[in-house]
């Protein structure tokens, strides 16, 4: 499990399609935010330090997960953990967490035969209004809002949260400060792509 936060800035999958969404390419070129493209599919996401990022790199044996599943097992200890905090959250298909109606948490994923990269966005006090400007939703998507137009909360609590439910559920984190041991699953999705 990963935790991260950025400073300003868009990840779009590593497709561009309709039925994903975009950006606004010359507002973000005037405004000077940077765009990066990640490694999985889906559509273009804004970062900045009120969203919380988060990934599950998990090792897997040669079995095939269909994208919906992979979304809800991917989702669930964070659906889990907002609703421990009082949130009526859920996983909404195709790849999203929601809160009475909105939506709080897209998800992308990837994988391999070894590995599979689940990661998604948890909007906790960003910056909806440049958000909006930047990002073009896909079809159908409900709006977007942070969970703190539900409840007062810090990051870190919400990271406590999600900590406490997966270490309930039987998980036994280690914590390292960025070491090879938590690079390895990742090395092993470069190489698998670049193979």
């Amino acid at each position: 499990m990963l935790f991260y936060v950025d400073s300003p800035c868009l990840v779009r999958g590593r497709t561009r399609s309709t039925s994903y969404g975009w950006y606004n390419e010359a507002l973000a070129s005037r405004l000077g935010i940077s765009v990066y493209t990640r490694l999985t599919g889906g559509g273009v996401v804004y970062h900045d330090e009120g969203n919380l990022n988060w990934s599950f790199i998990i090792g897997v044996k040669d079995s095939f997960l269909s994208p919906k599943r992979v979304f809800q097992e991917g989702s669930k200890y964070i659906v889990k953990s907002l609703n421990k905090l009082g949130l009526e959250a859920h996983y909404s298909p195709p790849n999203r967490i929601d809160i009475d109606n909105s939506k709080v948490s897209g998800m992308a994923a990837y994988s391999t035969n070894r590995t599979l990269l689940v990661h998604g966005t948890l909007l906790i006090d960003t910056d909806l209004e440049l958000l909006n400007q930047l990002c073009i939703p896909p079809p159908d998507c409900p709006k977007v809002v942070n969970i703190s137009e539900h409840m007062q909360i810090q990051t870190s609590d919400v990271i406590n949260t999600i900590l406490n439910t997966l270490v309930e559920t039987g998980f036994k984190p280690q914590f390292t400060d960025g070491t090879e041991d938590v690079c390895q699953p990742i090395e092993s999705l470069r190489f698998d792509k670049l193979a």
